[in-house]
């Protein structure tokens, strides 16, 4: 059995003035790695040692998001 351990895309916002974020999560070196985007920039990324973090952090991050005005993307 083979396991996926390519990065997904997390999730999509964009702004009323045109700037558009995402989110990535996969595998790294020391258990996962979550990174930024604005506008196909990256931004920053956090290492987290479990899943669970890293997913409790990238929904904490869309949170955030949410609440200074960008909206989700339909993919």
């Amino acid at each position: 059995m083979q396991a996926y351990d390519e990065p997904t895309v997390m999730w999509r916002m964009q702004r009323a003035d045109g700037l558009a974020s995402h989110a990535v999560i996969g595998p790294g070196p020391d258990g996962v790695v979550v990174a930024w985007f604005v506008n196909g920039r990256a931004l920053g990324y956090r290492d987290f040692s479990d899943w669970a973090s890293a997913l409790r952090w990238s929904d904490q991050l869309q949170a955030h998001n949410w609440a200074v005005g960008w909206r989700l993307v339909a993919d």
